[in-house]
């Protein structure tokens, strides 16, 4: 199987999987323990949550070489604010679905508010 449609090394690939594979695996079992050891509800953690993603991805872009001028001009451009359009729906997105998932967990418990999430994920 061959990796050149998206120009992503295969093992930089794969790393990024297991990240969100751990990243995904662990937020609603540390929901769980941070609704049963505090008073934080599901709109809190999950702006913490993305807080803390933000600012992590913001640190590896600016720690992150920049790309070579022959690059960009290569690519398409798409204008800027169709692009931070795209992303604020995009993030806004996410956002909800997260927070319905931290809410699914703490109102049905970690089992039942996984599989749905996992079962409703695809549909949306």
């Amino acid at each position: 199987m061959s990796n050149h449609a998206s120009g992503l090394p295969i093992g930089r690939g794969l790393l990024y999987l297991i990240v969100a594979g751990a990243a995904w695996g662990t937020a609603g079992a540390a929901a769980s323990l941070v609704y049963r050891t505090s008073d934080m509800g599901p709109i809190a953690l999950s702006f913490w949550r993305c807080a803390g993603g933000f600012v992590l991805l913001l640190a590896v872009r600016l720690l992150r070489p920049r790309a070579r001028t022959a690059q960009l001009t290569a690519a398409v451009s798409e204008p800027l604010g169709r692009k931070a359009l795209r992303a604020g729906v995009t993030g806004v997105g996410l956002a909800v679905f997260q927070t319905a998932y931290f809410a699914a967990v703490q109102a049905t418990g970690l089992a039942v508010g996984t599989v749905v999430t996992l079962g409703a994920g695809p549909v949306f």
